[in-house]
Formats: structure tokens, sequence, C-alpha cells
């Protein structure tokens, strides 16, 4: 048995290097900080709610209504190839889980969405 998230010892090593350079580590403080908010305020603007975060991803809460579902969701961003973390597991099954990600697949994710919420 194993965490979901864990990491071996040589990540978790380059992570702790990692945090010597602050060039980078501002640079990917601030994308994140950028994308989260832009992906916060364009999935909530299709209607759905999404948890305040300060991580490096957002939860998305859907309906309950047959067809708009998170697992219909994820069957349909599945299919174009976007993968979101599906957290029923963590007794949320009405959410998926995006993570921030660079600026084309952050487009595709909120464009995909609103196909799916039918505001294509």
């Amino acid at each position: 048995m194993r965490d979901p998230f864990n990491a071996n010892g040589p990540a978790m090593q380059a992570a702790i290097a990692s945090l010597a350079d602050t060039g980078h580590y501002k640079a990917a403080q601030a994308h994140n900080e950028k994308w989260r908010a832009w992906l916060t305020d364009e999935i909530s603007g299709l209607g759905l709610t999404v948890t305040p975060s300060a991580a490096n991803f957002i939860l998305i809460h859907f309906p309950s209504t047959p067809g708009k579902t998170a697992a219909d969701a994820d069957a349909f961003l599945t299919k174009r190839g976007l993968i979101l973390r599906a957290v029923a597991a963590y007794k949320l099954p009405q959410a998926l889980r995006l993570s921030v990600g660079t600026e084309e697949p952050n487009r595709l994710v909120v464009e995909a969405l609103r196909e799916f919420m039918g505001a294509a």
C-alpha cells in the first residue's frame, strides 16, 4: 500500500535542491497564481462552483443533473485527451481536481468545459 501522491528519494532530493533556485520558484509561483485565478474565473463563469485554492490545483464541483455530473464531465474530457482527477474516493463524488498547467492545456480544458456545459 502507498500514498496516492508519493515521491521517491531522488525526487525528494531534487525538490529540496530546487528550493535554492529562487528565480525558478518565484516564476513558478507567479505562473500558478495567474493561471489558477484565470481558471477559477473562467470555470465559475460557466456556472460551476470552484473551491477557493492556494495550491497548484482547483477543485471543480459539478451538478447532480444527469448528463452534467462529475463522472459525465470526466468521460467527456477524457475523450478529448484532457485528464482531470476524480476525487470520489475523497468523498467528493461531484467534483474533479484540475492541476494548473501551461497556457495551452488550461485554455483547452476551459473550452472543453464550455462545450460540455452547453455554453459553446
